[in-house]
């Protein structure tokens, strides 16, 4: 091998280590604006054209959407959320990536506390602006009171088509 060949496999190494620092940083942002309710800023966050699924609870389609919907959640009277993601697997192929992560969430409406346990799927993209989300998905596990746990006899009490018998929905 070259010196030249040395540098350039140095160099291609070196950027996929910023790219996956920089996607990582990414990941980090959305939390720390769910955290902090910065929902204004997580819009910044995506591509035009990104398109967001949470779960059973929404789905944001471009700009606009995205921001209308993380907006309105700083609307929500009696609301309270804090997230926390492990086990981020970024992969990069060019100007190009997926990731997955795991989420564990408090979640609090109205009185009542819920366990949210869940996956993030993401894709990613290079932009001029450096790396955004061009989908964001999570699929929950479970979203349950906290007096009730992950073991008892439904797993999504925050989805309205979900909800066991004589539950009321907050």
């Amino acid at each position: 091998m070259t010196d030249a060949e040395r540098i350039a496999a140095l160099e291609a190494r070196l950027q996929l280590l910023e790219d996956k620092e920089e996607i990582r940083h990414l990941r980090d942002s959305y939390h720390a604006c769910i955290n902090d309710g910065r929902y204004g800023e997580i819009v910044d966050l995506f591509t035009d054209d990104a398109f967001v699924r949470l779960g059973y609870l929404a789905e944001y389609r471009g700009r606009d959407a995205i921001n209308a919907g993380f907006c309105g959640m700083g609307e929500r009277e009696r609301f309270f959320i804090k997230q926390y993601i492990h086990s981020h697997r970024i992969f990069v192929d060019g100007d190009t990536g997926t990731g997955h992560s795991y989420l564990q969430a408090t979640y609090g409406r109205f009185g009542t506390s819920y366990w949210v346990v869940g996956r993030y799927d993401d894709k990613y993209r290079r932009t001029p602006d450096g790396w955004r989300f061009a989908e964001m998905t999570i699929e929950f596990d479970y979203t349950v009171p906290t007096g009730v746990g992950w073991s008892g006899d439904a797993l999504h009490y925050l989805d309205p088509q979900n909800l066991p018998v004589g539950i009321r929905r907050s």
